[in-house]
């Protein structure tokens, strides 16, 4: 069975794995600290988030159209429940922000409707009045 995502769903994804990649160095912290246990988990971690991207979504923009995933099935399990996990979490973490931000973005525009049409019935007062 061939599973193939779009360009846009490959992007997507890609940055996400980026940004997780960003904490490889914590598998040389734990080494570090000798927490063997967490060291092999992260290991298989980025490990797998490597392996997808170097097998199937390329690195840089990656190539258009559609992308077959041809990563083993078990390496793709792992990776996209990851991906999964991460993105409701960071979904749930942030929606008290996002939910100020839309208020704000609401009462802004209203208050530049109404800063503009007051403007408006202002300059056409004016300009009866001359």
């Amino acid at each position: 069975m061939a599973l193939t995502i779009t360009k846009a769903q490959r992007d997507a994804l890609y940055d996400q794995i980026l940004d997780r990649l960003s904490g490889i160095g914590d598998v040389w912290l734990a080494v570090g600290a000798k927490n063997y246990d967490a060291a092999r988990r992260l290991g298989r971690d980025y490990s797998d988030d490597l392996r997808l991207v170097t097998d199937d979504l390329g690195w840089g923009e990656g190539v258009p159209g559609g992308i077959e995933l041809t990563t083993p099935p078990d390496v793709l399990r792992r990776v996209f429940g990851r991906l999964h996990d991460s993105a409701v979490s960071h979904t749930a973490s942030q929606a008290h922000e996002w939910a100020e931000a839309k208020e704000m973005e609401e009462r802004n525009r209203v208050v530049t409707e109404v800063c503009r049409n007051v403007l408006a019935n202002l300059d056409a007062a004016e300009a009866e009045g001359r």
